[in-house]
């Protein structure tokens, strides 16, 4: 039975390393972009991030395009994105000048970014949706104006709980 196309083959290129070696870029990009996807993460970060997490040594932006199949742009701007978010760090190589990058595996970090720049900007505009639900909840509908009122408090119960769980979470993921 022919084995079906996987679409790590368009990302992954092989360039002349070793059959292990390009299969193993694989199987950990591939984990990689099924989180990404979960988290809602742009996949040229997964395979930016899965190409230094199966690299030994640290990689230069040319030496990741050399292995996976990223444009220039795509590229710089996700070595910027993840090195903000500390999921990569850039290492100095003494006697080069271009910046090489390998991932901080710890996952206690990323968790705590993640926390900090996706929840919690989401839950500042979830606030700022709530005042405008409740700024402009129709008034002139009887009971049914009654259910949008209680929906929306509810809502807003949720969304305190949400931001109360947030410095619990902070706290045990820095205790760790």
């Amino acid at each position: 039975m022919p084995e079906a196309p996987s679409p790590m083959n368009g990302i992954i290129v092989p360039d002349g390393r070793p059959a292990e070696v390009v299969a193993f870029e694989r199987s950990v990009i591939a984990y990689f972009l099924d989180a990404a996807d979960l988290l809602g993460v742009p996949k040229s970060l997964a395979v930016i991030y899965g190409i230094c997490f199966a690299s030994s040594d640290p990689l230069s932006p040319s030496e990741i395009r050399a292995r996976v199949d990223l444009s220039a742009g795509s590229l710089s701007q996700g070595l910027r994105f993840l090195t903000g978010l500390g999921a990569i760090i850039e290492v100095s190589v003494p006697g080069e000048r271009a910046a090489r990058y390998a991932p901080d595996v710890e996952l206690r970090k990323l968790l705590i970014h993640y926390l900090e720049r996706r929840v919690e900007a989401q839950l500042d505009a979830g606030q700022v949706h709530l005042k405008s639900m409740k700024a402009n909840l129709p008034k002139g509908l009887g009971s049914k104006s009654k259910i949008l009122r209680s929906r929306v408090e509810s809502l807003s119960g949720w969304h305190g709980k949400s931001r109360a769980l947030m410095p619990l979470l902070k706290g045990a993921l820095k205790l760790s």
